[in-house]
């Protein structure tokens, strides 16, 4: 057996394990061919190469790949990656390695996870194995023994490198990066549209590796100002600050924060490539919008080291955003400290300000040209504003805080300072707006842990933050996909859903149906650490800045479950033909660098400023029938009763673990239950609010028609008008007088009274003036307590009745002397028969006062011949001067 060494030598072959990212303990072999000890020990000088060799030797190795940490006191149980190479004097042999202490990832080889391989020289590319491997557990279900089969090459001067996945080194991302220097440094600024490119070292690790920083934009809205010095940061003095800008939100993108999710830095760089595309309209408009900071590799150390997720004190850094530590954890300190600094539109909070290295530079060669118009006063204000600032903002180092009402005074006396600021200068008024968030941000390591999520006071539009994404790999669960935070906002769920639903748009490989939104999923304890995800970066940063936008996006190591159907872009037009993969393929590093430069596009579609979008050719047609779609789908999922199976997730916790988690699960489901109650009772009011005011419309027109007195046609009543005109003059006279219910009972009493008194006199008596002598007397017995005015009301309008038909009235007076007189049984029945034909416009309130009075016109008319014309208007006006001499006598004033 062979001890662990830089390089290991066991069989006759050489393992190889002094390079960056390898993870090999030790190496046993388990057969080696008699012909091979033979060949190499007995017979010297004449090694023997026969041409079966092929068929006859048959070599196996058992392989120990290092723990997380291995050899020191941070030793843990993460054991998935392992990384190594191999050399061998035997060409063309067949060769079994069985990796016999990884963790156990059945399910993910199961699905057809391969681990990969490359040649050099020869295949210098990384490419699954094409020999599907096999695994097997051991009785106790701990040690997981993965073993794949593979010949050597012909060059016995060749390595063959064998990785879990595509390895991405720290040394692959200094030399990756060093390219992208010596690209963006040949050519000079000669337009704003042109590409701002600036990396820096933000801090150093534990094992003094780089913490690089890429800053990105345009040169549209760029300050002559650099950004601040934060306190123990930015340690080589020759790197200068990259420059702020004016009215442009911040991009935080991550990536490596657990050093085995390699595909996280492939996204990183096929995002990073679409970004310095020089002629892409939407690369164009990206850095033309906004500010690009990216951070290529968050633990480097680990990354290094060969480990899978901790760094080299055993820590699993992407749960500590919450209370970073400079010494333990420097780059999420520094990472964090950055997106505070970022977070308040390059305003710092009090702990994070250096003076020591303050930079007085204000322009440089490249920025020049560009601001070449900038007078010298406005250069001098900047420079005296950025002084201010940092005099304002300076406290005492973070680690020398020792209680909560030291800090509370500091904070007094900074806003204090501030608003002396702003008293002296309008430029730092941008500050006086931000003092609330200056405060939260400086206390935020103290209260961190204890805030709820929906207890953030800030509000992301505040915030000079736009979106944060970090990346990470996935061994588990299948595809493409985002973790995001939960709301209890129905608008904040569909803000924080969006972009990876625009997303499955942009890729063929991103499933949205797998993407977590819970609340449990901000909180679980992971079952390797015991640490909760409220310390990871998508919920810390939503903790610290109120960010809607904050994401985990994970990729799984071999495939997907979908493939989704991509409509075409803009200028491609719908009936450009296009080759739809229906099988989801084995991921590789081309398939998440094209995740990566989805990004963009997916990007400006948030806010319609896509160029060339695929979302008119879509299902949605546009980013509102995008939202719509979301929000019936929120609906849906509120309405549906939970399902009864959970799926288990491999970073569930211990016993106590589960039973806060299905705390949580339970506040969850009651929360949404409480939302959609409330939906409902939002929607019902909604209905309600809608029928008052389709009904108040209706009220209201109907009102507006009465007191314009516009009646509605009726051509019946137009009709009875034209063909009987003769007979209801007096019923239209009187009806125009009546103007409200009141007035027209004591009115209808008169004639059904003086009606009923006239049936009973004999019938050949004439008419005169004495006949009115019973109904006076009648009127006479009625008690004094009558009202007065309501007689005096009825006597004017009968009066005005008269006026009205004065003239017709003359003219029937003349016609007496010559006309005998009609009896009265022939004036009351065609009095009847016309007070029978009434206009259609008397209201109804009138009609049931008559019901009394048809009835006896109906008995008295009965049996009566039909008179002409003539007769009947005599007979009428006979009946209207009897009523207004009755009234006469009974309203003598």
């Amino acid at each position: 057996m062979a001890s662990t060494a830089e390089n290991i030598t066991c069989g006759g072959f050489v393992f190889l394990n002094n390079f960056d990212s390898a993870n090999l303990a030790k190496v046993e072999a388990v057969r080696i061919p008699e012909t091979f000890e033979k060949d190499v020990y007995e017979i010297e000088g004449k090694p023997t190469n026969s041409s079966n060799s092929k068929d006859t030797l048959d070599y196996e190795f058992n392989l120990w790949t290092k723990h997380d940490c291995h050899g020191t006191q941070f030793q843990n149980n993460n054991r998935t990656w392992f990384y190594f190479g191999v050399k061998s004097s035997r060409p063309s042999v067949p060769v079994r390695f069985n990796v016999v202490n990884l963790n156990k990832q059945a399910k993910m080889f199961s699905q057809g996870m391969c681990p990969v391989f490359k040649i050099v020289p020869g295949h210098l590319h990384w490419e699954r194995i094409r020999e599907k491997p096999t695994y097997t557990l051991d009785q106790r279900g701990n040690d997981f023994a993965l073993s794949f089969l593979y010949y050597t090459p012909e060059n016995s001067k060749a390595v063959t490198y064998f990785a879990f996945t595509y390895p991405f080194s720290y040394t692959d991302l200094q030399n990756y990066l060093r390219r992208i220097d010596a690209r963006m440094g040949k050519r000079s600024v000669m337009s704003a549209d042109d590409i701002y490119y600036h990396r820096e070292c933000a801090i150093k690790s534990l094992e003094d590796r780089r913490l690089d920083v890429l800053t990105i934009s345009s040169y549209h809205n760029i300050s002559t100002e650099r950004e601040d010095r934060l306190n123990n940061m930015f340690p080589e003095e020759s790197e200068e600050r990259p420059y702020k800008f004016r009215d442009k939100k911040v991009i935080f993108i991550s990536a490596r924060v657990h050093p085995g999710e390699t595909p996280s830095s492939f996204v990183l760089n096929g995002f990073l490539n679409f970004l310095l595309s020089r002629e892409d309209q939407i690369a164009i408009n990206l850095r033309r919008l906004y500010v690009f900071k990216l951070i290529p590799m968050l633990n480097p150390d680990g990354v290094a080291k060969g480990h899978y997720r901790m760094d080299t004190k055993g820590i699993n850094l992407n749960r500590v955003y919450l209370n970073p530590s400079e010494v333990d954890h420097p780059t999420i300190y520094a990472a964090k400290n950055l997106i505070q600094y970022y977070h308040n539109s390059y305003q710092l909070p009090s702990e994070l300000t250096d003076l020591s290295n303050i930079n007085l530079e204000i322009m440089d060669s490249n920025v020049s040209i560009i601001n070449s118009t900038a007078s010298i006063a406005n250069a001098v204000r900047d420079t005296t504003t950025r002084l201010l600032q940092q005099v304002t903002f300076m406290s005492l180092d973070e680690k020398n805080r020792c209680a909560l009402d030291t800090n509370k005074k500091h904070l007094l006396t900074l806003e204090h300072l501030d608003s002396a600021a702003i008293d002296k200068s309008e430029d730092l008024s941008k500050q006086g707006k931000n003092d609330t968030a200056t405060e939260l941000g400086t206390n935020d390591k103290l209260t961190g842990t204890t805030v709820g999520v929906n207890e953030t006071s800030k509000s992301s539009d505040n915030s000079g933050l736009y979106l944060y994404i970090d990346l990470h790999g996935h061994a588990s669960k299948k595809g493409v996909f985002m973790y995001g935070n939960h709301f209890t906002d129905p608008e904040d769920t569909i803000a924080c859903m969006l972009l990876p639903k625009v997303m499955s748009i942009n890729n063929p490989n991103f499933h949205f149906t797998s993407c977590n939104f819970a609340e449990r999923n901000m909180y679980i304890i992971d079952k390797r650490d015991g640490m909760s995800r409220e310390g990871s970066g998508r919920v810390a940063v939503y903790k610290m800045t109120g960010l809607i936008r904050s994401y985990t996006l994970e990729c799984n190591y071999n495939s997907g479950r979908l493939v989704n159907m991509i409509p075409a872009r803009i200028r491609d037009g719908v009936n450009k033909t296009m080759n739809h993969m229906f099988v989801p393929p084995k991921y590789t590093p081309a398939v998440f660098e094209a995740v990566g430069a989805a990004l963009g596009p997916s990007i400006l579609d948030l806010t319609g400023n896509n160029p060339n979008s695929r979302l008119p050719n879509s299902q949605y047609r546009s980013l509102r029938g995008v939202k719509s779609h979301l929000k019936l789908t929120y609906v849906s999922n509120i309405s549906a009763p939970p399902s009864k199976s959970v799926r288990k997730d491999n970073e569930a916790g211990d016993n106590v673990a589960r039973s806060s988690g299905i705390l949580k699960e339970l506040e969850t489901r009651l929360n949404d239950a409480v939302t959609g109650a409330r939906n409902a009772i939002r929607s019902e009011g909604n209905l309600v609010k809608k029928c008052i005011l389709r009904r108040g419309a209706s009220f209201y027109t109907a009102v507006k028609r009465i007191k314009s007195c516009k009646k509605p046609r009726q051509t019946l009543a137009r009709r009875a008008l034209k063909n009987h005109c003769a007979n209801n003059v007096e019923n239209s006279a009187i009806i125009c007088a009546i103007k409200s219910e009141v007035e027209a009972k004591p009115f209808m009493k008169t004639i059904d009274r003086y009606r009923s008194n006239r049936s009973k006199v004999d019938a050949g008596t004439a008419i005169g003036g004495d006949n009115l002598e019973e109904p006076r007397s009648n009127a006479s017995k009625k008690p004094k307590a009558a009202n007065s005015s309501t007689k005096t009301r009825v006597s004017s309008e009968e009066t005005t009745a008269v006026r009205h038909g004065a003239k017709r009235l003359k003219l029937i007076s003349s016609m007496r002397t010559s006309k005998p007189h009609p009896e009265v049984g022939e004036s009351s029945g065609a009095a009847e028969e016309t007070g029978a034909k009434v206009s259609p416009k008397v209201p109804r309130a009138c009609d049931k006062q008559n019901v009394q009075g048809a009835h006896d016109r109906a008995r008295v008319a009965a049996g009566k011949p039909s008179e002409s014309s003539k007769l009947k208007k005599i007979n009428k006006t006979a009946v209207k001067s009897s009523v207004l001499e009755e009234s006469a006598k009974q309203n003598p004033k």
